[in-house]
């Protein structure tokens, strides 16, 4: 079986790059470690102030429909936009807000699109529900903007090798 995986972070900086808002605006891309460790976000802050940062790690889990065939794959990927503003200033903040929302429905309007390329490549996009999440103005003092999850489930081939084992 082709070793398949989902590259997400060069699927969202390509998306970040090729989206007109995104480019129109300034949002850069970066990798960050975790929801906790925004150090690519951070390193970045000094020359941007809009980004749509991709976690690095993922979370998972192996599932097959009668637990001993056909095994898949179920990763999260986390995304944020995010868009830094006048801290205090909450006018500013919701419009700030406001172009993070619809950087995020113009995003999910191509993974709906992708969906189907992928699917040849026997990786399913969950577009029955994208998690997302806007931040509370105190998470990030002087950014806005929300996060959202996209699952993916690839096939995975389990093959017991003797040789492996002694």
């Amino acid at each position: 079986m082709e070793n398949n995986s989902f590259d997400a972070i060069a699927y969202f900086y390509a998306m970040t790059e090729r989206n007109k808002l995104a480019k129109e605006k300034g949002f850069v891309p970066v990798t960050i470690s975790n929801t906790d460790n925004l150090e690519g976000l951070m390193e970045e802050y000094r020359d941007n102030d809009r980004f749509v940062a991709i976690t690095d790690t993922n979370s998972g889990n192996l599932a097959s429909a009668d637990g001993a065939y056909g095994f898949t794959k179920r990763r999260a990927y986390t995304v944020f936009i995010l868009s830094a503003y006048e801290y205090g200033n909450m006018q500013a903040r919701q419009q700030e807000l406001e172009l993070c929302r619809e950087l995020f429905l113009q995003f999910v309007s191509r993974i709906l699109r992708d969906k189907y390329l992928y699917d040849e490549k026997q990786m399913y996009f969950d577009t029955h529900a994208i998690p997302n999440q806007e931040l509370g103005r105190y998470y990030l003092s002087g950014m806005a903007g929300l996060h959202f999850t996209l699952y993916v489930h690839e096939p995975v081939d389990l093959q017991y090798e003797e040789d492996q084992w002694s």
